[in-house]
């Protein structure tokens, strides 16, 4: 039997029931599609993470500080001495010691919740911020333990509006700080607002919360093929004020992008995991239906069969049904991903990445699911005999 033989025999069932074939060829999109616009979803969400981690600050390394686990007397946590030393440590470019709270900034019955920067001056170029008025902290900021503060520019726009608040007062939980600064919009970090940040000098921010240590300290490195140097002379600096390798940990930028990286992969799988239930639930409807089909269409098979089909014929146009209902389902299926993944990249400030390989991918994926599910009701309808089906009528 030629191709386009085939083809006819296997279309025109599917013709004969419309809204069934309907049905199941929705069943089958609506299963595809939820796996590309998760896939595709979950894709422009990790090259977001990338771009915002890359955005972070070029090389950046942060040093975190863990309390001591026993004995008594144990220096609790870096000094600012200390925290200063670590930009002479060879392939180290800038440093900048780091304590953070929540805090409240307030003006003339305004006031914002912001995330607080205990820090110096070179924690603005390490994690890439740029200035739109005024100034940064200076060395002289840190020396003279002023109350000057640098605000984000979301900070700025709530207390100010689009005036320039260089020179004014504000109140920074209670205490009087001048505003020597307004950082540019920076937009989110793993959805963290950057813009709604302050940074005070790190020996105003000791003295008001009582606590000479540091908790951090973020380093720039002076290039990426100096890293793997420069991480070892860092610990080799920090073992010498700890004598003990648990006290600190040293996380770069690369190894944060990794960490995103699994994450995101993780969610993809288990999201595109919990969708592919849905295929099978999908190719499992169609099952049910080809053998619906397959009874109601003994006589046809009797018929065949005494005109000349042999078994293979039957079970070929069988089978062709079921890949073409999955095939059709498997396009619509696409569309609809394609489409509500664009929409739903849109709708969340997302670059739509699809992936180019995918609806090849799910195309093929949709042809193999007809031919799985369609296998056994078309192995059923050619095993019938030719008196057998004629005698069902």
């Amino acid at each position: 039997m030629r191709c386009e033989d085939i083809f006819r025999q296997a279309i025109r069932p599917l013709r004969a029931y419309r809204l069934r074939t309907a049905l199941t060829l929705l069943a089958i999109a609506i299963a595809v599609s939820a796996v590309i616009s998760l896939w595709t979803l979950m894709q422009s969400a990790a090259a977001a993470v990338t771009q915002q981690v890359e955005g972070l600050g070029s090389n950046l390394v942060v040093v975190s500080i863990n309390p001591p686990v026993r004995g008594q007397g144990l220096q609790p946590n870096l000094s600012l001495a200390q925290a200063q030393q670590l930009v002479r440590v060879p392939g180290i470019s800038l440093a900048a010691p780091v304590d953070f709270q929540t805090a409240i900034v307030s003006r003339g019955g305004r006031e914002l919740g912001i995330s607080l920067y205990g820090t110096a001056p070179s924690l603005i170029p390490i994690l890439g911020y740029q200035l739109a008025y005024g100034r940064g902290l200076t060395p002289a900021d840190l020396q003279a333990h002023l109350n000057t503060i640098v605000l984000g520019a979301a900070a700025s726009r709530h207390l100010f509006g689009s005036a320039d608040p260089v020179g004014q007062v504000i109140f920074l939980n209670g205490s009087p700080y001048v505003v020597v600064g307004v950082l540019a919009a920076k937009g989110a970090f793993l959805g963290l607002n950057q813009d709604t940040v302050a940074m005070v000098s790190i020996t105003t921010y000791q003295d008001q919360n009582q606590f000479p240590w540091v908790n951090q300290v973020y380093l720039s490195v002076s290039s990426t093929a100096s890293l793997p140097s420069a991480v070892e002379h860092l610990k080799g600096r920090l073992d010498g004020f700890f004598h003990d390798s648990n006290r600190y940990s040293i996380l770069t930028q690369a190894e944060i992008l990794t960490i995103a990286g699994r994450l995101t992969a993780l969610m993809t799988r288990l999201l595109v995991g919990v969708a592919g239930i849905s295929i099978v639930v999908g190719g499992i409807g169609m099952l049910n239906v080809l053998l619906i089909s397959v009874n109601e269409r003994v006589v046809e098979i009797g018929v065949r069969k005494s005109v000349g089909a042999d078994r293979g014929a039957i079970l070929v146009q069988f089978l062709t049904e079921a890949v073409l209902l999955t095939l059709a389902g498997g396009l619509v299926g696409v569309g609809i991903g394609l489409a509500a993944s664009y929409a739903l990249t849109r709708a969340l400030g997302l670059v739509f990445t699809p992936a180019p390989a995918l609806p090849a991918a799910a195309l093929a994926g949709s042809v193999l699911l007809g031919v799985v599910f369609g296998l056994y009701p078309a192995w059923l309808a050619s095993r019938w005999a030719p008196a057998e089906a004629l005698r069902c009528d």
